[in-house]
């Protein structure tokens, strides 16, 4: 693991809000000159700490409306199962994050989705023709209070 000091912090938070800034814009904010800075985030993508920059997309733009949790649970726990889950459920473009979880369920799965009829196909057409499967139990939201991916690591 990469020790990060303050101004490798605060690059990261600055990187998280906009990663289209240039390597001068955020060099003036973190007080260095522009080879430091460029130094600092190219060893931080090197050692895994920054994985990837990506577009943030307004899913409605898009005409996604819907978002689903669904909590699924397998037949049994048995490891070929929950590998054929996971194989699955990777190959599915509506599912944006897929989690191993303890409790009562399995797996908690994020679905972005048009509307009820896109999530009627995908529950009959995709995840409920899985014979493994022993239960899906799906939540819909009406609204989100809080979106973010910003980690803060100050």
């Amino acid at each position: 693991m990469m020790t990060l000091d303050a101004t490798d912090k605060r690059l990261l938070l600055e990187l998280q809000k906009d990663a289209k800034q240039s390597i001068k814009q955020l060099a003036e904010k973190v007080n260095l000159s522009i080879t430091p800075v460029h130094e600092r985030i190219k060893k931080m993508e090197a050692a895994g700490v920054i994985q990837n920059y990506a577009a943030v997309i307004d899913p409605k733009a898009l005409g996604k409306k819907l978002l689903v949790y669904c909590q699924v649970t397998l037949v049994r726990h048995q490891e070929s199962l929950f590998e054929e889950f996971e194989a699955y459920v990777l190959g599915l473009d509506e599912v944006l994050e897929a989690s191993y979880i303890a409790g009562t369920y399995d797996f908690l799965l994020k679905l972005l989705l048009e509307d009820m009829e896109d999530y009627q196909n995908f529950a009959v057409h995709k995840i409920s023709k899985l014979e493994i499967i022993s239960n899906i139990k799906s939540s819909f939201v009406i609204r989100s209070i809080k979106k973010t991916s910003v980690i803060h690591c100050i």
